[in-house]
């Protein structure tokens, strides 16, 4: 009896050694906590179960979010290198750039960064070495204005509201700039440092703008009901780039689902988690794109949905 109690506790040590062995630890680093930056976070996560990685099971799952503050970031990834993950997973091209400041080591994937190299996140989007590797989110620009035009054929003037200070949001304008004069539009830029200041920018464009147009900017996207508020009270539709946000007053977008975001870089996770290094792996776009229109939006700015987009959108009457 005396050894079968011995074979039978050093049989439950070992087996918790084992589970303990087999347990993995992902550390998730958001900016923000807005709806499409959550999506990524939910769409990782889901993914991660779908593919066998369970928290609370074989998965050590962290979760922080700095709110917006940059001190903040820098603070979260110092703790999360310390805490030594298998992959840090970060959200939005700050938390990037605050992990590869924190540590040159751990694997990260990084994830909504809309130029990797223009943010000196990677050098290269192919097998780009390192410790990094990820998800960029450069929204289809040029689809977005001939979704515009197609509304509105005759606006020439396009309004921008951005935070001039993330690398992202100033990359996006300046993809979108020689777009412009191909379809016959000039273009009109209001500066929105921090979310409080994004109503003061939508008024500033009042009388100087045929249309709004928002791109990727979680500083914008945080304080978006002001924009689309003036927008309706001034009829001035707004667009923007990013799907989710048409249910929050935009008139449409076209563009990726950000928990299709979150699924690519857990495929990417798991290849990780498996023995892969992040730098032979590729850095990668999401490539189908989906059009949401908000019909009470449309109709508030005195727009009809054209019949093609209307074949081929998901149509919200929020």
């Amino acid at each position: 009896m005396k050894w079968t109690r011995y074979f039978l506790a050093l049989g439950l040590v070992v087996g918790a050694s084992m589970a303990s062995a087999q347990t993995r630890h992902v550390a998730i680093a958001n900016m923000v906590d807005i709806p499409q930056l959550i999506q990524v976070k939910t769409g990782l996560v889901d993914a991660l179960r779908g593919a066998g990685y369970v928290e609370g099971q074989n998965l050590r799952l962290d979760y922080l979010s700095a709110q917006g503050n940059a001190g903040i970031a820098t603070q979260i990834l110092r703790k999360f290198v310390g805490d030594a993950p298998d992959v840090i997973v970060t959200i939005t091209t700050p938390m990037a750039q605050a992990a590869l400041s924190a540590t040159r080591t751990v694997p990260v994937v990084f994830t909504v960064v809309t130029d990797p190299l223009g943010a000196k996140v990677v050098p290269s989007l192919k097998r780009p070495g390192g410790n990094a590797t990820g998800i960029s989110d450069l929204a289809p620009i040029e689809r977005q204005l001939r979704l515009i035009k197609a509304f509105m054929p005759q606006a020439r003037r396009l309004g921008v509201i951005y935070n001039t200070g993330l690398d992202g949001s100033r990359y996006q304008i300046e993809v979108l700039k020689p777009l412009l004069k191909a379809h016959g539009m000039t273009l009109v830029e209001a500066n929105a440092p921090t979310s409080n200041e994004v109503g003061s920018a939508m008024r500033s464009l009042v009388g100087k703008t045929d249309v709004v147009w928002i791109p990727n900017d979680p500083t914008v996207y945080a304080a978006l009901e002001s924009a689309v508020r003036i927008g309706q009270e001034q009829k001035i539709p707004v667009f923007t780039a990013e799907t989710r946000t048409v249910e929050r007053g935009a008139v449409a977008s076209i563009g990726f689902d950000y928990n299709a975001v979150g699924e690519e870089a857990a495929r990417q996770v798991v290849k990780i988690l498996k023995g892969a290094k992040p730098g032979d792996i590729d850095v990668e776009t999401p490539q189908v794109f989906r059009t949401v229109v908000n019909q009470r939006a449309a109709q508030a700015a005195g727009l009809s949905i054209p019949d093609d987009v209307a074949r081929q959108a998901n149509i919200v009457n929020r």
